[in-house]
């Protein structure tokens, strides 16, 4: 059977806020109200639907998004980032602070999305088959 993503809820403090948020730093169209979430459409066409009213706001647990880019968009968001001074991290521990990894012979960083809830990757290699050890580089490309 053929299948593909269509859509995945992801839980958070503020659907919109959050929404905008990535959409902004993916250049992705504006997201959309949609019955009780708000939308950002990815470039392959999955919606992700941010919901804020689904669980009580002490039970929304950290989820994580990945996202593969090429050079230029990684680029584009490190610069966004930089030039707001959000804080971003070179592993999924966020334990390096402003480092972007080398892992898989690409770039990738970690960031929080504004109600600290969602966990955002962007990585410009997809992982290997078998984990590879992490390493972390300064931030400068």
């Amino acid at each position: 059977m053929a299948n593909e993503l269509n859509h995945i809820i992801v839980h958070c403090h503020d659907r919109r806020q959050t929404a905008a948020f990535l959409a902004e730093l993916m250049d992705a169209p504006a997201p959309v109200d949609w019955a009780r979430f708000t939308q950002v459409t990815t470039a392959n066409g999955v919606g992700i639907d941010f919901a804020d009213d689904l669980v009580p706001a002490e039970a929304v647990n950290l989820s994580h998004l990945a996202f593969l880019v090429t050079d230029e968009e990684f680029d584009a968001v490190l610069d966004k980032l930089r030039e707001r001074e959000l804080p971003y991290w070179g592993d999924p521990a966020m334990s390096r602070a402003g480092e972007i990894n080398h892992d898989y012979d690409g770039r990738g960083l970690y960031l929080l999305d504004p109600g600290a809830t969602v966990s955002i990757e962007f990585i410009t290699t997809p992982y290997g088959e078998t984990p590879e050890p992490r390493t972390t580089m300064p931030s400068a490309a």
